[in-house]
Formats: C-alpha cells, structure tokens, sequence
C-alpha cells in the first residue's frame, strides 16, 4: 500500500510502528557490544520506555477522548492500562495549555499532538515484538536482529 494512500490513522501507525523498530535498532546495536544478558528483551524494553517523538492518535480521536475526559473523568474506561495512561498524559497536557495559554481544547490538542513528546510508546510488548518484526523485514535489515524483540 503507498504511503500516501493510506488513510491517516494508518499514516500514523507506520510512524509509529518505524521510529520504534529504528529506536529499537539504535539501541540494540549500543547493548550488543557491551555483553548484556538478553539484549534483544533489553533493547526492546528501552525502546518502549524512551518514548515517542509525538502522540500517534488523530485529532478526531484525541478531540473525542479529550473533551471526555475533561468533562467526566471517572465515566471513561479504556481497554488496557497503557491506553488509559497514554490518554491521561495527552489530557493533562492539554488541560495545561488551556489554563496557561487561555485556549479551547480544539485549538490545544493539535498543538499537543504535534509538538509534545509522548513519555514512553503506548503499546505491551508483546505488540512491540510483532511491530518490530514485522519493520525490520521491510527494512530489510534482518542481520543479527533476526531473533530480536
């Protein structure tokens, strides 16, 4: 499927789904040389950590989820902790914003999404294992990564 044909939660995915198998590799191909037990769990378990670039969500959905949130807290549940984690964390950012900088939610999600880091990627690691496979065969770039993740 072109890149430029996809629609944009899927441009999103792919984003996200390459900076971390690149993330990943980054950091594998530091641990290696240094000898440490397991370092494809190590690299792996890093990776998630350090964090995203950018939240991968649209705005739709983050303007759903947001102004949910804002409005009733305690009534929104998620399907997994990470989710809930991830949704809190934009949330607070833009609760921060429209106090400090006198602004809607509409106009401070967009500003959240695109120039706030996001604390770790928000997905488990058995999802990770599969997402970097799956990267580092269209990268092509199997090598000593082949048992990685």
């Amino acid at each position: 499927m072109n890149y430029l044909n996809k629609s944009e939660s899927a441009q999103r995915r792919y984003q996200r789904d390459r900076q971390l198998a690149e993330l990943f590799c980054e950091i594998f191909d530091n641990i290696k040389p240094r000898r440490v037990s397991q370092p494809q769990k190590a690299a792996l378990k890093l990776a998630l950590i350090t964090g995203s670039p950018r939240y991968h969500v649209s705005f739709d959905r983050a303007y759903v989820v947001v102004t949910q949130l804002l409005n009733n807290y305690n009534n929104v549940t998620f399907k997994s902790n990470l989710t809930r984690m991830m949704w809190l964390e934009i949330t607070k950012k833009v609760k921060c914003l429209m106090e400090t900088g006198k602004m809607s939610a509409a106009r401070a999600i967009p500003i959240v999404l695109e120039n706030c880091r996001a604390s770790r990627f928000f997905i488990s690691e058995n999802q990770a294992k599969k997402i970097i496979r799956h990267q580092l065969r269209l990268m092509n770039v199997l090598r000593h990564y082949d048992s990685a993740a």
